[in-house]
């Protein structure tokens, strides 16, 4: 408002100096009836209108090839992000034909980083929040150790069925379980929030979790509750002595925001972020 202000201000002075300008150039040249100036008015006005419309269209421009640019810089660091990933996974999911380009839940590089930190801690029991690429790549790693299951928490039943249909396909079936579990309505504090009707039994079958990997459910724009929030609140009971949290999409503000609710609230645990495409953090209980 104060900027617009101004620059209301600013044409204001600059009219009246251009007003009195012509006016003086006019009285020079002995141009003081209205018959004799409105034509040199007129044309000053033209003159103005199109040089102010030459700068719009060429704003316009430059604004348009700015933007195409950047999105074409964007496109090329998720490609380039995803294949380092991919090349980082290929020893150890070199089963797995993985789509490049951020067409799964999880980015290259960020995946990589989970396949490795699962490699190295080689969790016993793994609860993930959202299913797809990612599952059949934990499901690899935890067959590769030689230990651990995966239980893949989905709310939407077609997503959830493909993810089935490529654990059958990898012969992951005594690794992996994918659940479905639609959202329904849980009231943490004073706000409310759609989250996983998870079956009790199937989190009791799992025992305690030594890694949980939150990537779901969505983050829906029109909401400005952090969707993802209730995972820590309705599992930290669940989790193991041990046990590390993973948060995808850090980068974004609603996720930012809720790893910084959590720590807050929770004094025992910290964070530790990786600037990967999308932004990733891990957190782990205070030594």
């Amino acid at each position: 408002m104060e900027q617009h202000l101004a620059r209301s201000l600013l044409l204001g002075v600059g009219a009246a100096a251009a007003g009195g300008s012509i006016t003086a150039a006019g009285a020079a040249l002995g141009l003081t009836s209205f018959e004799a100036v409105w034509p040199v008015l007129t044309t000053c006005a033209v003159a103005a209108a199109l040089v102010h419309n030459t700068k719009q269209a060429v704003t316009g421009l430059v604004d348009n090839r700015t933007h195409t640019l950047r999105n074409r810089i964007e496109r090329i660091r998720r490609d380039v992000g995803d294949v380092h990933g991919l090349v980082r996974l290929a020893p150890y999911t070199l089963e797995l034909p993985l789509p490049v380009g951020g067409g799964w839940a999880l980015t290259g590089d960020s995946a990589a980083l989970l396949a490795r930190e699962t490699l190295e801690r080689k969790p016993a029991a793994v609860l993930e929040l959202g299913s797809g690429a990612s599952t059949l790549i934990l499901g690899q790693i935890l067959r590769k150790n030689g230990r651990g299951r995966l239980l893949s928490i989905d709310h939407d039943p077609m997503w959830a069925d493909q993810t089935r249909r490529y654990v059958d396909l990898l012969g992951l079936g005594d690794v992996v379980t994918v659940v479905d579990a639609p959202l329904k309505s849980v009231t943490l504090g004073n706000q409310s929030y759609d989250w996983y009707d998870i079956p009790t039994h199937r989190l009791d079958e799992l025992g305690p979790i030594d890694l949980l990997l939150v990537d779901g459910p969505p983050q829906m724009r029109a909401n400005p509750a952090h969707a993802r929030y209730p995972a820590f609140p309705l599992l930290r009971e669940r989790l193991s002595a041990n046990a590390v949290i993973f948060v995808d999409d850090a980068s974004r503000a609603t996720e930012s925001r809720m790893v910084e609710t959590w720590t807050d609230e929770e004094a025992g645990w910290i964070s530790r972020w990786f600037d990967t495409i999308d932004g990733m953090c891990m957190l782990t209980r205070k030594a």
